[in-house]
């Protein structure tokens, strides 16, 4: 998916269809986008979009931390749990001390050490590790689900600031044909081979141009904004995409069922559907050791203090085995809720291959209807209106036409290079979105 394709192309004024929208009779319009200096534009083509989101969306940022929490539980899963030390002081005499006259105690003093061993013996540890690299397993698929949505994010805002800058440039277009339009209508005026009333035909439809300039330019900072977020740009940096809306040799499409199939072995979601209900039956084992006692074996050492009773202090060792007695409460919760959690994460399974082949199904028809419109029904439609417009105009100057034939004329190219750059947008908007649909680039 991270592939440019044709997108990485720098765009030639000479030969983009916009150098050609413009009547000949005119000079190109002026940027005004070029204008801003204040700060150093940063450049992105495609791959370098994708590059920075992966290094810098605060997202993925968060989103990678649970894979280091997951580790971090496994760790913990592999440590060995910690002895214990229990010291006393037993048999302290209440009052007078102990003596021959008086005899009690002895007092003694107790140090013991123990360590559990059923971590060990039935397998708890070794369970506990399974399932925790399990969790790993699981969290690292959803890791890279993210991903891919996040790239399949960015690549979106992308094309969607290169449309909106060629819709942008296309209104200028249509601004600068109308003030041309204008200037011949009052020659035409001043001749007296018009009436004032189509000189103001024309400025209604200059205004209305430049509310389109407007609107269009709203819609290209909401796209460099919405790009920005995936960048991991906080503030309002001056950004600019290097690439084109062309498309050079359409894509075969896919079967329905040949983009199931490829989805179903690479997408990072349903991996980490299927990981989670091997990490479920790995918990279910847990919770069935879990049930089994708890063994806590210990190693002592008594003094005895026994001169106060005219006898030498005695020394001795002890062996204590501590153990409990699941007679009431053998885990039996844990085990049905982790049962019901392996149940759940199957369900969870099915339910997410239906979604699947619904998107799958929806993904492939719309990157049909996208191709099929760049084959079928965009071709020569733009060349069309544009002469018509032309031959239009030109009688128009002359006086063989009349205004409303040349705004018409005007309106059918505005609408036809619209529908030309949107088919074109479509295009690689379906394309990458089947290619996220299925989590990889299979389409180019």
């Amino acid at each position: 998916m991270q592939d440019a394709g044709p997108t990485g192309k720098t765009v030639n004024p000479a030969t983009s269809p916009l150098a050609a929208a413009a009547v000949p009779l005119s000079s190109a319009p002026g940027s005004a986008a070029g204008t801003v200096q204040q700060e150093e534009v940063r450049e992105f083509t495609l791959d370098a979009a994708i590059s920075r989101a992966l290094e810098a969306d605060p997202q993925i940022k968060a989103g990678f931390e649970n894979v280091r929490q997951a580790e971090a539980e496994l760790v913990t899963a592999g440590l060995l749990p910690n002895p214990e030390l229990t010291a006393d002081l037993l048999m302290i005499p209440w009052g007078q001390p102990w003596r021959p006259t008086r005899q009690g105690g002895p007092t003694q003093t107790d140090a013991l050490v123990s360590f559990p061993i059923d971590w060990f013996v039935f397998g708890k540890r070794a369970a506990a590790i399974v399932t925790a690299q399990k969790g790993v397993d699981v969290t690292t698929a959803q890791f890279s689900d993210l991903l891919r949505q996040r790239i399949a994010g960015t690549i979106s805002a992308f094309y969607d600031v290169l449309e909106a800058q060629a819709l942008l440039d296309l209104a200028r277009v249509d601004l600068d044909n109308l003030s041309q339009l204008e200037q011949i209508t009052a020659n035409r005026v001043e001749l007296g081979g018009a009436g004032t009333i189509e000189l103001d035909r024309v400025k209604v439809f200059i205004f209305g141009s430049r509310r389109e300039i407007r609107a269009r330019e709203t819609a290209l900072a909401t796209a460099l904004a919405r790009l920005r977020s995936f960048l991991g740009y906080s503030e309002e940096v001056p950004l600019k995409v290097k690439g084109d809306l062309d498309v050079d040799a359409p894509a075969t499409p896919l079967t329905t069922d040949a983009a199931f199939a490829l989805a179903g072995e690479n997408r990072p979601d349903l991996i980490a559907l299927q990981r989670q209900i091997v990490m479920a039956t790995a918990n279910v084992e847990l919770e069935e050791r879990r049930a089994y006692p708890e063994v806590k074996p210990a190693f002592g050492y008594t003094n005895q203090f026994q001169h106060e009773m005219d006898q030498a202090n005695a020394d001795s060792w002890n062996v204590i085995l501590q153990m409990s007695l699941p007679v009431f409460d053998r885990n039996q919760g844990h085990i049905a809720k982790a049962r019901s959690l392996r149940t759940q994460a199957e369900h969870n399974l099915n339910m997410q291959l239906v979604n699947l082949r619904a998107e799958i199904v929806q993904a492939v028809k719309t990157f049909e209807a996208a191709r099929d419109a760049l084959l079928i029904d965009d071709p020569g439609q733009l060349d069309a209106a544009r002469n018509v417009r032309d031959k239009i105009r030109a009688a128009y100057e002359l006086g063989g036409k009349p205004l409303i034939d040349v705004l018409d004329a005007q309106r059918a190219y505005r609408e036809t290079f619209r529908l030309h750059i949107a088919a074109r947008s479509s295009y690689w908007h379906s394309l990458y979105a089947l290619n996220a649909a299925i989590g990889k680039q299979v389409l180019r």
